[in-house]
C-alpha cells in the first residue's frame, strides 16, 4: 500500500452516498488482486459546502469529490465557489442522472470530471481521482509554462524596443550630428582655396585647424556607431580566465589616466575564475575606471576600490569610488546610449556599451549612488 494516500475531500450530504463513495474505495485498496492495490486513499467527509470550506483553509487535499446540490449552496454556483477556493486543485463532480447537463458544464468550466451516483464502483471511482490529479497536474504544469513563456516574451519585446530606441536615436545621432562637421569642412574648403589663393599662412593654418577638428568629431561619431554595431557580439569562444588577471590589465591600460589623477586603487584578493570574452570585460573595466576618475571632483587623492562580493547565491562585481556621484534624476538615463548632458555624454555612451557588453554575457549592471558620496557600479558574470 501506498506511504502517502492520495487525500480526498468529500463534501456530500447524503449519508448513504458518502458511504458508499467510503466503501467502493475501501474495495479498492483492499483487493489484494486488483491492479491498483498500491493506491491508498484518506477520504475526509464534511456534509454541507461551508463546512468543506472551513477544512480547505486549514487543510491540502489531492481532490475534492462534490455535489453540487446542498444545504447551503445549489447547482453551478457551488462548483464556481470550491473552484475559486481550490483553483489548483482538481475537482470531480458527482451527480444523479437529471443533472447530467449542469456536471458537463462544470467540467466545461474546469472540473476534470463527473460521476453519476449509483453508477460508480470501486474501480471506476479510483481510475477517476488518479486521472483527475495527473490531469491537473498537467494543466498546472502548462500553465506556468505559458506564463513564463509569456513573462519572456514580453521581457524579449521590452528588451527588442529598448535596442530599436537605441538605433533610432544612433540614426538620428549620425544624420544630426555628422551635418555639423561636414558643413564647417565645407565652408572652410572654400575659405581654404581663398586664403591659398592670397597665400595668408596664418589663415591657411587656422583654416586647417578647423578642418582638422571636424573631421576628429565625425571620427568619434564614426566610432561610437561601431561600438554599438559590435557590442553585441562576442569572441567565438569564451575564455576561462581568472578576475584578478582581467582587473590587472585593465589597470595597465588605464595606469597613465590613473597616474596622472593621483588616484589610489584598492583591489581585493582572491577573485573567482569567470568564463568572458576577456577583451570586452577589459574594456568595461577601463571604462569604470575612467568614469570614477572623470567624476573625482575636488577629492585629492581619490579612493577606487575594485572587488566582489557573494549575494543572493551569485557573484557580483563592483567598482566603487568617493566622487561626485550621480544625481538621481541622471540615474534614471545613465544607461541610455545618447543621454545628452554636457561632459557627461561620452562617459554615458561608455556605461550602455559597458551594460550591453554584460548582458550579451547574461549578466546585469546596475549602480547605486549618493550625490558627494561616491558611486558604485555593479555587475555579474557566469562564473565557473
Amino acid at each position: 500500500m501506498s506511504a502517502n494516500p492520495i487525500k480526498i475531500l468529500l463534501i456530500e450530504d447524503n449519508p448513504a452516498d458518502a458511504r458508499l463513495i467510503q466503501e467502493n474505495l475501501y474495495d479498492v485498496t483492499s483487493n489484494l488482486g486488483d491492479q491498483n492495490n498500491d493506491v491508498a486513499f484518506n477520504l475526509i467527509w464534511r456534509d454541507c459546502l461551508s463546512s468543506g470550506l472551513d477544512f480547505l483553509v486549514q487543510e491540502d487535499v489531492d481532490v475534492v469529490l462534490v455535489d453540487l446540490n446542498l444545504p447551503d449552496s445549489m447547482g453551478f454556483e457551488t462548483f464556481l465557489r470550491l473552484q475559486k477556493k481550490i483553483a489548483t486543485k482538481p475537482i470531480i463532480v458527482l451527480t444523479g442522472v437529471v443533472d447530467r447537463e449542469l456536471a458537463t458544464r462544470a467540467v466545461r468550466e474546469g472540473a476534470q470530471d463527473y460521476l453519476i451516483k449509483g453508477e460508480v464502483d470501486g474501480r471506476l471511482l479510483s481510475r477517476s481521482i488518479s486521472y483527475a490529479i495527473e490531469r491537473k497536474k498537467s494543466e498546472e504544469e502548462l500553465h506556468l509554462a505559458r506564463n513564463n513563456l509569456e513573462k519572456k516574451v514580453h521581457e524579449r519585446t521590452i528588451e527588442l524596443k529598448e535596442r530599436y530606441d537605441e538605433i533610432e536615436q544612433l540614426v538620428y545621432a549620425i544624420s544630426h550630428d555628422l551635418i555639423l562637421p561636414l558643413v564647417t569642412i565645407k565652408g572652410f574648403l572654400g575659405y581654404l582655396k581663398k586664403d591659398v589663393a592670397s597665400g595668408s599662412r596664418q589663415r591657411i593654418e587656422i583654416d586647417l585647424g578647423l578642418v582638422g577638428d571636424a573631421v576628429e568629431r565625425m571620427e568619434v561619431l564614426l566610432v561610437r556607431a561601431l561600438d554599438v554595431s559590435s557590442t553585441g557580439k562576442l569572441s567565438n569562444t569564451r575564455e576561462k580566465v581568472l578576475y584578478g588577471d582581467i582587473v590587472q590589465e585593465a589597470l595597465s591600460l588605464a595606469a597613465d589616466r590613473i597616474r596622472s589623477s593621483e588616484a589610489r586603487i584598492t583591489v581585493a584578493n582572491d577573485f573567482p575564475m569567470v568564463s568572458v570574452d576577456r577583451p570586452r570585460i577589459v574594456d568595461v573595466l577601463v571604462n569604470l575606471i575612467e568614469n570614477s576618475i572623470r567624476y573625482a571632483g575636488n577629492i585629492r587623492p581619490q579612493q577606487i576600490e575594485i572587488g566582489y562580493q557573494a549575494k543572493e547565491g551569485e557573484t557580483v562585481f563592483f567598482v566603487k569610488d568617493d566622487g561626485l556621484g550621480i544625481d538621481p534624476i541622471m540615474q534614471k538615463n545613465i544607461f541610455r546610449l545618447f543621454y545628452q548632458g554636457s561632459e557627461a555624454e561620452n562617459s554615458n555612451a561608455g556605461l550602455a556599451l559597458s551594460r550591453r557588453i554584460i548582458e550579451v554575457h547574461g549578466g546585469r549592471m546596475w549602480i547605486e549612488s549618493v550625490v558627494n558620496k561616491g558611486c558604485a557600479v555593479y555587475f555579474t558574470l557566469p562564473s565557473i
